[in-house]
């Protein structure tokens, strides 16, 4: 049972249902993690850091009988970056948990509860913070605006739930408090949620501590009356609607494309691959016609001759039809091979330079922008639905650098696919680019364009 049931006396907060639910959920001997998440000013900081002051003290009550000089680190409490939780969540536990209630010191801050237990606190933007983590023992964790983190930040932390206080242990708890987003949350919480990890929707409306709560509805409606998708995840929590502003591609515009009866018909062949340069990434090769996907191979991390072969022989197969390959590191040996055995080849090197280099930062940003642009045009026709393609092409999102468009780097959307590169969507988006852009100033031979024209018509 919580301290507040058990404890009378103490000063107790008011909770809503959605947060009353979120409590009790984490009071569960089966729950371990918790992603109370949803909708803007659903009270979630304020949340979290009444969960963490309770659940310390219990934990102090229970397990630690004496006053100690040096109290037990028992929990961590942060955001991504440190910044920002010294000036929001902080900010909010220092607003709304009596004074008197604990003792804080130290930067990051260090908050001491009942002079018996410690909770850290901080950011993950710093490497060595976290790898302190790898030595670290709690039994509590909650990270405000988790739809930051990447999932390296959280492995770490989720190992250091190891507490043991006497020779017992200290059953684990997390909560992660979040807006909707394309991550590794959704992810792990509601498209495939398990009785550990339990999801619970917050919502504006349960926000009983906000001032103005009407009028900051009001303003959220005005701000993204062009999003309905936006007011959905923002005004009622719904993650499966959320698509991000800065989001390049829409799961709308994918579930468009695969019953898009418009479509002119294109039979013109064409094959992309994407040479893995990494241990776990994957090789797509895609025979693409027009811009559905009529073939697939997919292999591991393969010598250049293992994927030019294949190639090859898929070429061949389909009347002798061009590739286009990334010539970034091991491609250029898989382009020379091809070549040499008779397919014609067109290079796709994304960190070059765009053709329109006042507007795309380079090449790669050229390619997914424009392909951005034919899904919300309706002009992307897929037959076979596929959940790893899909899931790739809506992760990427876009910046501007020097008032120019870049696509987030293949590292950092890595990271938030939990380890898996999106080589099926880079593969796919560069076949998309062969086919409408790269025809006529790839410096192709003579006979590699005719053959081009041969089969596209051009």
């Amino acid at each position: 049972m919580p301290l507040i049931a058990t404890q009378p006396a103490i000063w107790k907060p008011e909770l809503s249902r959605k947060q009353s639910d979120a409590w009790w959920a984490l009071q569960s001997d089966v729950v371990e993690e918790v992603l109370y998440g949803g909708a803007k000013g659903g009270g979630k900081s304020w949340f979290g850091c009444h969960w963490m002051y309770f659940e310390c003290y219990e934990i102090a009550r229970r397990y630690v009988p004496e006053s100690r000089r040096h109290p037990i680190p028992v929990a961590f409490m942060g955001r991504k970056v440190a910044k920002r939780f010294k000036e929001t969540t902080l900010d909010t536990w220092k607003r709304f948990i009596p004074a008197d209630r604990y003792s804080i010191k130290g930067d990051p801050a260090e908050i001491t509860i009942a002079d018996r237990v410690l909770i850290r606190t901080g950011g993950l933007d710093d490497r060595d913070d976290v790898e302190k983590f790898n030595s670290a023992e709690f039994a509590r964790i909650f990270i405000d605006q988790a739809e930051e983190t990447m999932k390296d930040d959280i492995s770490v932390m989720r190992a250091s739930l190891r507490l043991t206080i006497g020779g017992r242990r200290v059953p684990p708890k997390v909560l992660w408090t979040a807006n909707p987003r394309q991550c590794w949350l959704k992810e792990d919480f509601i498209d495939n949620p398990t009785p550990e990890r339990v999801f619970i929707k917050a919502l504006p409306t349960d926000n009983t501590k906000m001032d103005g709560l009407d009028a900051y509805l009001k303003k959220l409606n005005d701000a993204f009356k062009h999003r309905p998708e936006l007011l959905a995840a923002y005004l009622e929590g719904k993650w499966d609607a959320f698509e991000g502003g800065d989001q390049l591609i829409l799961n709308r515009w994918i579930d468009d494309a695969y019953n898009n009866e418009t479509y002119i018909a294109d039979t013109g062949k064409l094959i992309s691959c994407d040479p893995s340069r990494f241990g776990d990434d994957e090789t797509p090769i895609f025979l693409m016609e027009g811009t559905d996907i009529a073939d697939k191979l997919i292999l591991g991390k393969a010598s250049t001759v293992v994927v030019a072969d294949a190639i090859v022989d898929m070429s061949r197969r389909n009347g002798h039809c061009p590739a286009v390959i990334d010539s970034i590191g091991i491609g250029a040996g898989v382009v020379d091979s091809c070549r040499e055995k008779g397919v014609s080849v067109i290079e796709f090197n994304s960190a070059a330079a765009s053709q329109e280099k006042e507007k795309y930062y380079n090449l790669r940003a050229e390619a997914w922008f424009k392909a951005s642009k034919d899904f919300s045009e309706h002009k992307i026709r897929l037959t076979l639905p596929n959940t790893t393609l899909r899931k790739q092409l809506v992760i990427p999102t876009y910046s501007f650098r020097n008032g120019r468009i870049l696509v987030e780097d293949k590292k950092d959307i890595k990271k938030r696919l939990g380890g898996s590169s999106p080589d099926w969507a880079d593969c796919y988006i560069m076949g998309l680019w062969a086919r409408s852009e790269a025809m006529g100033r790839t410096g192709l031979t003579v006979q590699q364009w005719r053959e081009l024209k041969k089969h596209y018509g051009y």
